[in-house]
């Protein structure tokens, strides 16, 4: 095929001399895409949905996840990207931009793995650009991404397990993220050279959004424990539309963590966690953050090699591909799959969480909650 337009062409935004059916990379792990997650403040519901483009693979897949009563339901969808690449849309799943960075809705009609929605996603405050990270491997390029997120406010509907369930103002939160990843287009190659010296895992790694009652608070890190530095650390309070207050950086974070127990040892799923975080005037907010929901596992998305295959996101299965299955789950790390599944990343759950200011239990608020120690960690 040669130089496709799409309609995006239309809009004066090219940064390459080509059209917006290709990317500047030729890399197949290269993706594009929307991650939208909700939940109710009571913790019934974790409800997990994603769709990206792998331009370079000809492949749009989607994914919804939804914890409930001790089930996660799962379904996949996956089709050809071309000529419909300006379809946001798989199978009976599509995301509209309403307005950009501020509207948009997620769709999905009735099917036969039991998953609907309706829902519209208004932005609670401006989009935060996250920090852009570039991982180089013997010189080569091997991850590069690029993210933003948001909190929403959400409204609409779903159905999920034979149960419609209404959505009235309940907090999302979104993340738009673009470049080369580590968990799409399939396995990494084994033909490359490793590298002379392996990464060290990141030990714990927290992300979590929370909306409270005037703001929203931001922090995401990386850390092997106390004797070990931060090998990530980004943070920010953003204020609503309207509010003249400024968003900021936080100056420190630290932070104690305690973990579910199971046969008298500690697990990997946590419990809950306190986080102190230092204003730029020198105050230090000190916030309990705990999960309220069932876990939920993406490798149920096809993250960490998911699909039936094995094989994860981004991968071409026919023009039109779809699976699921519902599985059954505990609070702690109990799955129970109705086919054999390899669960390599059953440590990986997140969650639906609440956020509590200890110094004032009224503000309060709900959001996303990802806990997860990858690799060792103190105290494990």
């Amino acid at each position: 095929m040669g130089r496709e337009l799409t309609r995006f062409d239309e809009f004066p935004r090219h940064q390459i001399g080509n059209t917006f059916d290709t990317v500047v990379d030729g890399s197949q792990h290269w993706s594009d895409g929307f991650y939208f997650t909700m939940g109710d403040d009571a913790g019934r519901v974790a409800w997990f949905m994603g769709l990206r483009l792998h331009i370079n693979n000809d492949v749009i897949d989607g994914f919804v996840c939804t914890a409930l009563d001790g089930r996660q339901h799962n379904m996949r969808w996956s089709r050809r990207l071309r000529p419909a690449i300006d379809d946001i849309a798989v199978g009976p799943m599509s995301v509209e931009i309403v307005e950009g960075l501020r509207t948009l809705r997620t769709v999905c009609a009735a099917n036969e793995h039991g998953q609907a929605y309706d829902l519209s996603w208004e932005g609670v405050h401006a989009p935060y650009n996250e920090d852009h990270v570039q991982v180089y491997v013997n010189g080569r390029l091997h991850s590069d991404r690029s993210n933003y997120d948001q909190v929403m406010r959400v409204n609409g509907w779903i159905e999920v397990g034979g149960e419609r369930i209404e959505v009235n103002d309940w907090t999302g939160v979104r993340d738009h993220s673009w470049g080369i990843g580590n968990q799409t287009g399939g396995p990494r190659t084994n033909v490359i050279a490793p590298p002379p010296v392996h990464t060290a895992p990141p030990g714990l790694r927290q992300w979590c959004w929370y909306r409270m009652p005037d703001r929203c608070i931001f922090w995401q890190f990386h850390h092997a424990g106390a004797k070990a530095p931060y090998t990530k650390l980004e943070t920010r309070c953003v204020y609503p539309y309207g509010d003249p207050r400024e968003s900021f950086a936080y100056t420190s974070l630290d932070y104690e963590v305690e973990f579910v127990k199971v046969d008298g040892r500690n697990s990997r799923r946590l419990k809950s966690s306190v986080v102190h975080l230092t204003r730029p005037d020198g105050v230090v907010e000190s916030y309990r953050s705990e999960p309220i929901s069932y876990p939920l596992y993406l490798q149920g998305g096809g993250y960490h090699n998911g699909f039936d295959d094995a094989l994860g996101r981004g991968v071409y299965r026919g023009d039109l591909h779809h699976e699921g299955e519902v599985w059954e789950i505990d609070r702690v790390t109990s799955i129970v799959t109705p086919k054999p599944t390899d669960l390599n990343r059953w440590h990986y759950a997140e969650a639906w969480g609440r956020c509590t200011n200890l110094a004032d239990a009224r503000d309060s608020g709900t959001g996303h909650l990802e806990s997860v120690v990858l690799g060792p960690y103190e105290g494990l």
